[in-house]
């Protein structure tokens, strides 16, 4: 009876895991660029708009080009997919994640790692120029940022002595925030982050100017519930991202199943402030900078690459972990 009892306990927990992360992640999109116009002393869309969108494309007509496949039609299923089985490994607001396992976080980069395969093949799969470029752009980037994405969590696994996202954020709150290595990793991540969420100054999420968007160019050629999707998909990563920032940051206000509800409640709100702080920063640098070029990219993903490597040697300067 106790063993159902648990079964059953995890199965809605897992539910409300997922029921978080699908309600919250065009909130946060629209709380971002309402905070964009915020610097920008404008007006801006709701808060709610992004929902509306989401709407409006699931109620139009969907085309497909001639030359498209069956990798295009797929696509836009396979990177959601893909993005809600990373957001079953990283760790909500009370610390516990359903896909909690040894080894998940490099599950989580394969998570990431297939969407984005996925998405640049259907950027040449419309036979279009731009889509093209946008899949060379985004692979150029994918390998310059999944190196310090996969480097800075192994860093973190070696001070924790686990490869358990989960586990990883309940140890982490003992470990100081002062700590060299932990200071290194948390710079390399943020710098990855803004890459990842195709963010200023790597790319801008408004813009379709041809020749200087990134993962824009490969949805050019998608229209209604596909590209519906294919934008849920990326605001669910935003949320991930920042889920995941937060709790290495800030790891504490976690809770567990013998917690009451007040504790409960007190551990989601709290979990939302990190993030809507987070959301905020980024808003914030995306407006105080400018895009940069493509080719100054590297430059720029070295430094987070840089500092997941000496995060590393830190770590076994000082504590001989590794």
């Amino acid at each position: 009876m106790d063993e159902f009892f648990m079964i059953i306990t995890r199965l809605l927990m897992s539910l409300g895991h997922l029921a978080i992360i699908l309600v919250s992640a065009p909130l946060l999109q629209g709380f971002i660029k309402k905070s964009k116009a915020f610097w920008q002393m404008r007006q801006g869309p709701p808060i709610l708009q992004p929902y509306r969108d989401l709407r409006k494309l699931m109620n139009k007509e969907e085309l497909i080009s001639e030359h498209a496949s069956w990798i295009f039609v797929l696509t836009p299923r396979v990177v959601l997919a893909s993005t809600l089985m990373a957001g079953f490994i990283i760790p909500g607001a009370w610390g516990w994640a359903p896909l909690s396992v040894w080894g998940d976080l490099f599950l989580l980069g394969a998570s990431l790692g297939l969407a984005r395969l996925f998405l640049t093949l259907s950027g040449l799969e419309g036979a279009g120029t731009f889509g093209g470029m946008g899949s060379s752009r985004e692979l150029f980037l994918g390998l310059l940022t999944e190196p310090a994405l996969i480097l800075g969590l192994i860093v973190l696994a070696f001070i924790t002595g686990t490869t358990s996202l989960q586990v990883i954020t309940v140890r982490l709150q003992s470990v100081s925030p002062m700590f060299i290595p932990r200071i290194l990793v948390l710079i390399a991540l943020m710098m990855v982050c803004i890459a990842e969420m195709g963010r200023i100054p790597m790319d801008n999420p408004d813009t379709h100017l041809e020749l200087t968007m990134i993962h824009e160019g490969m949805l050019l050629e998608y229209s209604g519930p596909s590209l519906a999707l294919l934008n849920f998909a990326e605001q669910v990563k935003q949320l991930l991202l920042l889920v995941l920032l937060a709790q290495i940051i800030w790891p504490s206000g976690l809770i567990s199943l013998s917690n009451g509800p007040l504790e409960m409640l007190w551990a989601f709100a709290f979990a939302g402030v990190k993030v809507v702080a987070l959301g905020f920063f980024f808003a914030t640098v995306e407006s105080l900078f400018v895009k940069r070029r493509l080719f100054r990219a590297p430059h720029y993903l070295a430094t987070g690459t840089g500092a997941a490597i000496l995060a590393l040697i830190s770590l076994w300067i000082i504590g001989g972990q590794i």
